[in-house]
């Protein structure tokens, strides 16, 4: 017995030794990428990428093309660490302009990638969605501005980097945690994104997240994160979206033609609600109508009770209806209290 515990405790010993060395590792690396990425914002090697290819005429250009000419090192209070993506391998650093007035902030987001490739060619999609003709109008709007992708070499590493604008914090919850004014704003920010106009897909329904949705100062939202994004594939048919008043939610939309995304959007807004009863064995849907008598709920879904009798359907449908009044009841006190809530500070 001795002799087994020795050799679980040696065991045991080596898997912790294992993983604190891994651990090490892990952290050496970050610091030695923070090393570098620092040294590249300090630079004078950083020069923009031409996106767009060969062909195109710069000679009315007038960007900036080089990374010290756009923001200022000479602020030693800056870059400021602030989000490092596992899934991406990308760093964001809080940086300054250097055209910033003494009384703006002038604080922008450096998006890096350091050797590789994987966060190079995110970076790259990006930068060639912000370029394109039909989003330059969002700029400074429902998305950031953008000044641009720069590439340098700094000891021995390709250092990729977007700067665009700091816009705000993003959402600490879900929009349906958010006031109704910035939850109709924040769905209309995508829908823009959908129009004939932009015809822009930001990324599938599994893709949406609410931390992708930024609070500008004014309080109107910005969207982040257009790594996924992609043409628009034909129609959009958001005209089901009719969200005017929380108090009276929408039915889910029946047309396929909806996006995912679309869908995404307003399912975490709460702008709709199912309108189909869990009723066991129906031999089709049965619906929920609001304001009509229990009986009424019986003569609409006759065709879903053929296995039962008026009575017993009567006796499914009563708690069924009540179970999802409930729901609805608790829906609207959880919107309202947002409301009191915003409307208190």
């Amino acid at each position: 017995m001795e002799e087994l515990r020795d050799s679980a405790s040696d065991g045991d010993m080596e898997e912790v030794r294992d993983s604190a060395s891994d651990s090490a590792s892990d952290r050496d690396m970050e610091e030695l990428r923070d090393i570098v990425l620092r040294k590249a914002l300090s630079s004078h090697c950083m020069s923009r990428l031409n996106i767009q290819g060969a062909g195109r005429d710069d000679s009315q250009d007038t960007r900036v093309h080089m990374l010290h000419d756009l923001i200022d090192i000479t602020d030693h209070s800056y870059p400021k660490h602030l989000h490092t993506s596992d899934d991406t391998d990308l760093i964001l650093y809080l940086h300054k302009l250097k055209s910033a007035k003494r009384d703006e902030s002038g604080t922008v987001i450096c998006k890096m990638a350091v050797s590789t490739i994987g966060g190079v060619k995110i970076l790259q999609h990006e930068a060639k969605i912000y370029e394109a003709p039909n989003t330059q109008p969002l700029h400074g709007n429902i998305m950031p501005k953008y000044f641009g992708l720069f590439e340098g070499t700094v000891e021995g590493q390709t250092v990729t980097c977007m700067v665009l604008e700091f816009c705000g914090e993003a959402l600490s919850g879900r929009l349906r945690e958010q006031k109704e004014s910035f939850r109709k704003a924040a769905i209309r920010a995508f829908q823009e994104l959908h129009s004939e106009r932009i015809h822009l897909v930001k990324g599938d329904r599994g893709d949406y997240k609410y931390q992708d949705i930024i609070r500008r100062p004014d309080g109107t939202p910005c969207l982040v994160d257009f790594s996924r994004a992609r043409p628009h594939i034909g129609p959009c048919h958001d005209a089901e979206f009719k969200f005017e008043d929380y108090k009276t939610p929408t039915h889910w939309p029946t047309s396929d033609l909806v996006c995912g995304e679309l869908l995404a959007v307003a399912d975490d807004a709460w702008v709709f609600v199912g309108d189909i009863l869990n009723i066991p064995d129906a031999s089709g849907p049965i619906y929920y109508y609001q304001g009509i008598s229990l009986e009424e709920h019986w003569e609409r879904n006759k065709e879903g009770f053929v296995r039962y009798t008026k009575e017993e359907a009567l006796m499914l449908l009563e708690p069924v209806i009540k179970k999802y009044e409930e729901m609805l009841k608790k829906r609207r006190m959880a919107l309202d209290k947002v409301e009191e809530e915003e409307e208190s500070f």
